[in-house]
């Protein structure tokens, strides 16, 4: 007798599948604002390949033996300074975009979240959403601008992940977003009126971007380029809405002694102010959520600089965060890929 390909036999255990998901990955955070913490982070994020490209045989004893004694403390006092009730600013965020996005998207597809670095894990959820019956995920890394020490390094731990799946989903990622017109219209409605929003016309915009060492550039990596044409971009938008506002793009987190992109954050700070400026405002459109680099790199160190060579008004504009700037952008770039799901 013939049985229906419908109907599971009586002795056949059920297996949850045929679900969508979303998995949205930002970069990581330590799991606590204290030097153990902070050290355990570190460790995992700076013997990334990608992260660092020195033959290990040269980066290790740089990192065990100088780098992991000395830096944990003074990262430590970074993130205590803008740690929440919540845990870290950038968890929080990446979370209550989840939760958002998840209700925007409805029943129909499971939205969760990861960090490329720390906690949660990109396997632990990756295993949890297969567990939950998600057999094609969508993964979405938090990255506009493209960096294989960003959106590679997260295709290296997925591909990790996948090699101890005997049953794996069917995937898709997230391209890189710099110039897709809903992003840099998010960006320009939130600047705009966060700039608005204060109690100074600022003479001077800055554009801040995390930093790469120079020479990615040159071997290929296409960030610089990306980060540019956001700048562009997002530039000229502006400059229709603020014709006396000028804008400056430039890069910031310079870590060790090798030729980072140009011109440094720091630098343009500090120049401006002896220059002349009193009144500047920094935003920093390459970042997705904020996190200690602009809380407490450019919010409390940034300020410090521009004040003390003779700035006087000073703001720090948020990141698309949650905002519904921000989350309808999202929820635009991620149900254009689930075409099809």
């Amino acid at each position: 007798m013939m049985t229906s390909p419908d109907i599971r036999p009586v002795d056949h255990p059920a297996v949850a599948s045929g679900g969508v998901a979303v998995l949205l990955v930002n970069l990581g955070t330590p799991d606590a604002p204290t030097p153990d913490a902070v050290r355990r982070y570190l460790a995992e994020f700076l013997s990334d390949k990608r992260v660092v490209e020195v033959p290990a045989i040269a980066w290790k004893p740089i990192l065990h033996g100088i780098i992991l004694r000395t830096r944990p403390a003074k990262s430590a006092h970074a993130y205590a300074q803008v740690w929440t009730e919540e845990g870290s600013p950038l968890a929080a965020i990446t979370a209550a975009q989840a939760r958002k996005l998840q209700g925007m998207l409805g029943d129909g597809v499971r939205v969760d979240w990861a960090m490329r670095y720390g906690n949660p894990s990109i396997p632990s959820k990756l295993k949890a959403l297969m567990d939950a019956g998600c057999d094609r995920i969508l993964v979405a890394p938090l990255y506009p601008q493209y960096s294989g020490a960003t959106t590679a390094s997260v295709m290296d731990k997925l591909g990790a992940a996948l090699r101890d799946l005997r049953w794996q989903p069917a995937l898709r990622t997230l391209p890189p977003y710099f110039d897709d017109a809903a992003y840099i219209g998010a960006l320009e409605a939130d600047i705009a009126a966060q700039v608005e929003g204060l109690d100074f016309a600022p003479e001077v915009l800055l554009l801040s971007f995390h930093g790469m060492p120079e020479r990615t550039l040159h071997l290929g990596d296409p960030y610089h380029c990306h980060c540019r044409k956001t700048a562009r971009l997002l530039g000229d938008r502006l400059a229709q809405r603020y014709p006396g506002l000028r804008i400056e793009t430039t890069f910031q987190s310079r870590f060790g002694r090798a030729k980072w992109l140009e011109p440094a954050t720091e630098t343009v700070l500090e120049e401006q102010a002896k220059s002349g400026t009193r009144r500047l405002a920094i935003a920093a459109p390459g970042f997705s959520a904020d996190c200690v680099e602009t809380l407490e790199e450019l919010a409390i160190r940034g300020r410090e600089v521009f004040e003390a060579a003779g700035g006087e008004r000073y703001a720090v504009l948020s990141c698309l965060n949650d905002t519904r700037a921000g989350m309808t952008m999202l929820e635009a770039l991620v149900t254009r890929e689930l075409s099809g799901w």
